[in-house]
């Protein structure tokens, strides 16, 4: 049905959840810098052979053969297969700033600006950096 035949009803429209909202600026993010030319096709670039693109004999040698072994991510190491699920989980969130802290929740606008003190009493603000690195009371946990 398209949306001029009469019997067509428009999709609802629902405000973004936080995260979504943080997805959204995240993808904003991503193709700020992205232009788009009329008069050129998109296509997938091998970046390692210029020449004759991806093939699996070219990322073999690539892998086996390189002088310096390809740099890993920090985030690798967080989904190990020996590690439970939820100390997995847990260490994603922590390293891309996605727990439920105080700055986190005012600036989801769950809290009020002025409810951003770290629960230890120690009058700074409560940030993921804080709490786990800098705060006396709950760093050390």
């Amino acid at each position: 049905m398209s949306p001029m035949s009469p019997n067509y009803m428009s999709p609802k429209c629902y405000p973004l959840l936080a995260w979504e909202e943080e997805s959204v600026t995240e993808c904003s993010t991503l193709l700020h810098n992205i232009v788009l030319q009329d008069h050129l096709s998109d296509r997938w670039r091998w970046l390692f052979d210029h020449v004759t693109g991806y093939s699996v004999k070219g990322a073999y040698h690539f892998l086996t053969t390189a002088d310096v072994p390809p740099q890993r991510g920090l985030f690798d190491d967080v989904w190990h297969r020996q590690a439970p699920l939820k100390a997995s989980l847990f260490a994603w969130r922590l390293l891309r700033n996605r727990l439920p802290t105080k700055d986190n929740l005012v600036r989801r606008r769950v809290l009020q600006n002025d409810d951003n003190v770290c629960v230890g009493g120690c009058s700074y603000p409560e940030t993921m950096n804080h709490l786990f690195f800098g705060c006396d009371i709950f760093s050390s946990v």
